[in-house]
């Protein structure tokens, strides 16, 4: 799953019908409802604010609105773009100003989804990266041995002095195993890592326009 670094606005017109999409990053449900409630504000004449998000690391909170535009011609088109480049933590509200030419179903769910693409494809990509913040605690003995190793395959961020050392440093999850592994080898078994915490965030992976 990917996500989007920062706000990305397009617009565009088909048949008279000014579309303007914005393509959002958000964290939870409440920033969800927090930016559909500032764009309405922002344009409180448009004739649809249709919308889709999918939030959670699998992407498996997912919903869609038509805001009165015929069933499934403008919410779900949004939100199938938004599967379609795996997207997740993202928010995209598309704003119709009726032009006076129907554009029918076919026509509706084709600029719905246009809309949508054209924002993702000027969108910055992100890909989520789990981190985790850990301790180690060891004796004086081992501690200078160990220090050498943490500080060039992990980020310490704090070492703590008492009757042991004690380390905290931070890593990616993915790495965990190996570090963990060799830690337990460098100690013949007398260090083990605790964790404490496990953060999320999402680290620039390219422009989607350079696809």
């Amino acid at each position: 799953m990917h996500s989007i670094r920062q706000h990305v606005t397009i617009e565009w017109e088909v048949k008279r019908s000014r579309f303007i999409a914005h393509l959002i990053p958000v964290e939870h449900l409440d920033a969800v409802e927090k930016h559909l409630r500032a764009l309405r504000h922002a344009h409180p004449d448009a004739s649809h604010h249709c919308s889709a998000y999918v939030l959670g690391a699998q992407g498996d909170v997912q919903k869609s609105d038509d805001d009165g535009e015929p069933s499934q011609t403008a919410g779900l088109p949004i939100l199938e773009v938004l599967r379609k480049h795996a997207l997740t933590h993202v928010l995209c509200v598309v704003i119709r100003y009726y032009g006076g030419i129907k554009l029918g179903a076919g026509g509706l769910i084709r600029a719905y989804a246009k809309s949508t693409a054209l924002a993702v494809k000027e969108a910055e990509m992100t890909v989520p990266e789990t981190f985790l913040t850990l301790t180690l605690d060891v004796s004086f003995a081992i501690a200078g041995k160990l220090e050498g190793f943490l500080r060039e395959q992990t980020k310490v961020t704090d070492v703590r002095y008492g009757t042991d050392v004690t380390f905290i440093v931070e890593l990616l999850e993915d790495a965990y195993p190996v570090v963990a592994a060799k830690v337990r080898d460098m100690s013949a078994g007398a260090a083990h890592f605790t964790i404490v915490a496990r953060m999320t965030r999402f680290r620039v992976m390219r422009s989607a326009t350079k696809t």
